[in-house]
């Protein structure tokens, strides 16, 4: 083979093997397309039909039997209605708690948290809240013999008080704004909404932070024991009643808000929130996003 002959060989090599890394550089995905496309809560929604609900128990949003089979409660009424309306299964799957629910619905072990929460800046950051179906306010309550906060909430504010708290809750969120100087006993997150209440009546706390219905539903059980209102101090916060979802879940949420205003203007919000309300005024109502035919 002569010198030319042997160099052209050499050069016709040389660019084939160049042509080949090119053409493997260019048929190779970019990061974002290699990576194969995971599927989000919505689109397994609507794949399965199935809606996967994680919960915790807490009166009157989810109640649970003493079998631990039969639930009941506003927040059930309302996602049971929400299946009926879309022909979706509604599963409820997991029991957890108001601080690590957001975690569940990270993981994507859950789609929805499907009893409400309070809706606040706080509970923002983790998840993304569905529209406020109703608002709760929200009072101090001590023990039904202790008369020292009457009128008096710098009282409450004071290094010598305990606040019951559930950790990683809006009720911590409450007591860190409202009663700075305020001891607290924190409880774990997967802590049910009576606990506090349990804490409060037992003297390891002084006050908490909690919803007129909670408490009422707490002394028609435990009647030896009983909680009142502090007088003469008005609500410390009015929260929506919200529905959260996962921190990328804005289809979900949007498609939830779409049925949640079917419920809310046919009336079945309406109704479930009467079935429950065992004092008029205890559910603060949405007010209608239109006006009536007499301009109200």
């Amino acid at each position: 083979m002569t010198g030319i002959a042997q160099h052209n060989k050499i050069f016709a090599l040389a660019l084939i093997v160049a042509l080949i890394a090119l053409g493997l550089v260019l048929a190779r995905p970019s990061g974002h397309e290699g990576a194969a496309k995971q599927e989000t809560a919505f689109e397994r929604v609507m794949r399965t039909r199935t809606l996967r609900c994680s919960y915790s128990v807490w009166a009157p949003y989810l109640m649970m039997d003493p079998t631990g089979k039969q639930m009941t409660g506003i927040d059930y009424d309302i996602m049971e209605a929400v299946g009926k309306a879309t022909g979706i299964k509604i599963e409820w799957t997991d029991e957890t708690g108001y601080g690590s629910f957001p975690e569940q619905l990270r993981s994507g072990k859950d789609d929805v948290f499907c009893v409400s929460v309070w809706t606040s800046s706080a509970r923002a950051s983790r998840v993304i809240l569905t529209k406020p179906l109703h608002y709760t306010p929200v009072y101090a309550f001590v023990r039904d013999d202790d008369t020292r906060f009457d009128k008096n909430f710098d009282a409450i504010n004071n290094e010598k008080s305990i606040v019951a708290i559930i950790d990683g809750s809006t009720q911590k969120s409450i007591a860190d704004s409202v009663t700075p100087k305020a001891k607290q006993l924190a409880l774990p997150e997967i802590s049910d909404g009576a606990q506090p209440l349990l804490a409060l009546a037992t003297g390891k706390a002084d006050v908490v932070f909690a919803d007129r219905f909670l408490v009422d539903d707490y002394n028609l059980h435990n009647t030896d024991k009983k909680i009142r209102k502090v007088e003469g101090i008005e609500s410390l916060r009015t929260y929506g009643e919200a529905f959260a979802v996962g921190s990328e879940e804005w289809r979900l949420r949007e498609f939830l808000n779409a049925t949640f205003d079917e419920l809310l203007v046919n009336g079945t919000i309406e109704r479930i929130l009467k079935k429950y309300e065992t004092v008029p005024g205890v559910f603060r109502r949405v007010a209608p996003g239109y006006l009536t035919e007499d301009g109200k």
